[in-house]
């Protein structure tokens, strides 16, 4: 089982400085939701993906971008394939935080 491992650290060791930055890019319900569609799915073209998700493609377009640049996602020629089985949050919210 592959596990994406999401922690907030250091923004010179992180892609998600804080998580305020990680609820953005990740945290979001579309983005969730996608991630879910694409958990074990082989690799896909995002007009696909829109279609399974019953979501304009533009937007949907524009969440992959997201966390294509997040690293969350892969391409694979001209699909995009999510490689993890699962993901795992660490990190710790409050005034400390």
């Amino acid at each position: 089982m592959r596990t994406l491992r999401v922690s907030v650290m250091p923004v010179q060791q992180a892609i998600f400085p804080d998580v305020k930055t990680l609820t953005y890019v990740l945290l979001n319900a579309n983005r969730m939701t996608l991630l879910e569609i694409m958990t074990g799915a082989e690799a896909m073209s995002i007009r696909e993906l829109s279609r399974r998700l019953n979501r304009d493609f533009k937007a949907v377009h524009t969440d992959v971008q997201a966390l294509l640049n997040a690293g969350v996602l892969d391409k694979k020629g001209a699909k995009i394939i999510f490689s993890y089985d699962e993901i795992h949050f660490d990190f710790v919210t409050g005034k400390a935080a």
